[in-house]
């Protein structure tokens, strides 16, 4: 939660809008010539605004499929119009106010927008999410609500060990590897197979003077137009088979080739592995992973309820959501 966006919003203190951004949208501005997919009261969602909630998403740490984002700007597209017909507005010097507490706990306006500009999120997406959240907020109390929830200890240890079991968190092998290229390029077609003979020969001189991953660059000495790439990290998961028997076979004190390629003739070097421990998550994160999830179900419920008085039109059909 700290290095997020919604972190740095709890800390500006509007936890209780925030606390699930996955549910929640914000209103962006349509984008000229893109799709509409859903009208909320007159109101366009398109296609466009599914994309940006997306990709804002990759930065607060929210759900990045496209059905989640999609139901995030139904969502604020409902909250927009209700607050129109209430009267509701949220100052622009008051979303000023707070993007500019969540730029400094970002480390400034400059690397702020920098992230934005990287991720492909414009600054006014950033700034309706903003308005919409802290317009969220304004309507639970005009509808006299509270966001409460208690966080049941048998829910926290069942979604420790549900965490717990998952793949991502079991120790995986790494290994490690340097690749030698010796380049065959710009080269006659008749010359080519000549070129491809002489570097093979080049390789084989190679793989006789290399004793290890330290004696490599020694090894590569004096012959002309070899690219060592810097140490690489493959999870032996993903190699090919016959790729990753070869390493085995060949341990630390042989090159593995030589290989023909596109680019010219290949050496690689395993230089060992590794093992990589995921750090397990502290209860007090599951604890709060349990209490956003049953935020999230009472803004959803809220959200319902406002979604049941606007007209809803669905103008692909693809974008309904229940």
């Amino acid at each position: 939660m700290k290095n997020t966006i919604a972190g740095i919003f709890v800390r500006c203190g509007w936890a209780a809008a925030v606390l699930l951004v996955l549910v929640l949208g914000w209103a962006s501005v349509p984008a000229q010539a893109s799709k509409v997919l859903v009208l909320v009261n007159d109101r366009p969602v398109t296609d466009f605004d599914v994309s940006q909630r997306m990709k804002l998403n990759g930065i607060i740490g929210g759900r990045r499929d496209r059905k989640s984002a999609l139901r995030s700007q139904i969502n604020a597209a409902v909250l927009e119009t209700e607050a129109r017909k209430l009267g509701i507005v949220i100052p622009d010097t008051q979303v000023d106010k707070t993007l500019r507490a969540m730029a400094r706990n970002m480390g400034g306006m400059a690397k702020m927008k920098a992230t934005l500009r990287k991720r492909g999120v414009r600054l006014r997406t950033m700034k309706d999410y903003i308005r919409s959240t802290l317009l969220f907020r304004v309507m639970m109390q005009r509808m006299g609500k509270k966001l409460q929830v208690k966080v049941d200890q048998k829910a926290i240890d069942r979604k420790y060990r549900q965490i717990l079991n998952d793949p991502r968190l079991r120790p995986i092998t790494i290994y490690n590897l340097r690749q030698v290229t010796l380049p065959v390029e710009n080269v006659a077609p008749a010359m080519r197979q000549q070129l491809l003979y002489a570097r093979m020969v080049e390789a084989r001189q190679i793989m006789k003077r290399y004793k290890g991953c330290r004696s490599l660059r020694k090894a590569v000495s004096g012959i002309f137009n070899v690219k060592v790439s810097k140490p690489l990290q493959a999870d032996p998961r993903r190699m090919m088979k016959q790729l990753r028997k070869a390493i085995q076979l060949a341990g630390t004190r042989r090159l593995i080739g030589p290989i023909r390629s596109t680019s010219g003739i290949q050496l690689i070097a395993f230089c060992g592995s590794r093992k990589i421990v995921p750090p397990r998550p502290k209860r007090e994160q599951i604890a709060a992973i349990v209490k956003n999830e049953a935020m999230g179900q009472e803004i959803e419920r809220i959200m319902r309820q406002l979604r049941k008085k606007a007209y809803i039109e669905y103008k692909d059909k693809s974008a309904a959501i229940r």
